[in-house]
């Protein structure tokens, strides 16, 4: 049987479409909302779980010992939950917290960028009990005041014992050195980073008889593809990575090899009273510190890198090396 329709079938069909005589359906007849998935393309293809899978770990080893120190300091055992790794915009992880909010930023040295850590006030208030002898179960009012000076103590305390607690954990896959930068309370002013760019989150659950609230501890996304490969599952570098590096280190070696630097040499120095410097005229001579017959030193930004004799060679002015300090500056010849 053919079932092509005829040029004739076809025309008769369009001109039904035209006039109105052939009805047509609605093009998302049928479809609910609900079968309408969003597309974000900044995080398409983004797997951080699949490609950095050590994040987890680390995650872990924070929960663990932060439960550690934080039962210590309560005399108390404190449970710590950790939920699985975040990515999101960093609008919408402003979006998300409330006003006023206990916020705290931190460098992640020697890595580029700014963490945040934030604590939730329920947290903060059954911190509070817990630690002057309740069990941290009652329910207090959050909203309409800000923090006492006890309550920011013991958030300062708990945010210390957070950012020693991460660098123990990061200490064998790669050292940090985190440093409390300050605190915000409404995280509209705080732009650590564009907008539009990512966040890893990782969130806290503390419970003691109960929850008590979260901690989240955020870092961005750029901040670790520097060393994503170490964060890929292992503590040793792949031989493609170790050749990657080394063509990197000779290229910047040949680079820094050409690059040209100003060489200062202190011929001395004296003191002249102003009334002096501004009676000076073409012809005085100025006496130096410095004697003649002693070495003085080459300096290159302030390093010290020669000490020698300055004097003249067929009508140049130069300088003769007698001894070298380069190795006492670190540097390489």
């Amino acid at each position: 049987m053919n079932k092509l329709l005829s040029q004739n079938e076809v025309d008769s069909l369009l001109k039904g479409l035209d006039t109105g005589e052939v009805e047509t359906a609605d093009e998302f007849e049928g479809v609910v909302a609900d079968d309408f998935e969003a597309f974000d393309w900044a995080t398409s293809g983004l797997n951080v779980r699949g490609n950095m899978p050590l994040l987890e770990v680390l995650n872990s080893r924070l929960a663990n010992k932060l439960r550690g120190a934080l039962s210590n300091s309560l005399r108390k055992l404190v449970d710590i939950a950790p939920d699985p790794l975040e990515t999101e915009k960093y609008g919408d992880f402003q979006r998300s917290l409330p006003v006023p909010t206990s916020m705290h930023l931190f460098k992640i040295e020697p890595l580029r960028g700014t963490g945040i850590i934030v604590v939730e006030s329920r947290l903060v208030f059954g911190l509070v009990e817990a630690y002057f002898g309740g069990t941290g179960t009652s329910v207090a009012k959050i909203e309409g005041r800000d923090f006492t000076l006890i309550e920011n103590k013991i958030i300062k305390k708990l945010v210390q014992m957070t950012l020693s607690s991460m660098a123990e954990t990061w200490e064998e896959v790669y050292p940090l050195k985190l440093e409390f930068i300050r605190s915000e309370s409404n995280p509209l002013v705080v732009n650590v980073i564009p907008r539009e760019e990512l966040l890893l989150s990782s969130k806290f659950e503390i419970e003691l008889n109960r929850s008590l609230g979260n901690i989240v501890v955020s870092i961005p996304y750029a901040s670790v593809q520097p060393i994503r490969h170490k964060l890929a599952g292992g503590y040793t570098e792949d031989e493609q990575i170790l050749q990657l590096d080394a063509k990197w280190i000779n290229q910047m070696q040949s680079q820094l090899l050409g690059a040209e630097v100003g060489l200062n040499i202190n011929l001395g120095r004296t003191n002249l009273s102003v009334k002096d410097y501004l009676n000076l005229r073409e012809g005085d001579i100025i006496v130096l510190e410095n004697d003649s017959q002693k070495p003085i030193l080459a300096e290159t930004e302030g390093i010290p890198l020669f000490e020698g004799y300055a004097g003249r060679f067929k009508n140049r002015k130069v300088f003769k090396v007698d001894n070298s300090l380069l190795p006492k500056a670190g540097l390489l010849v």
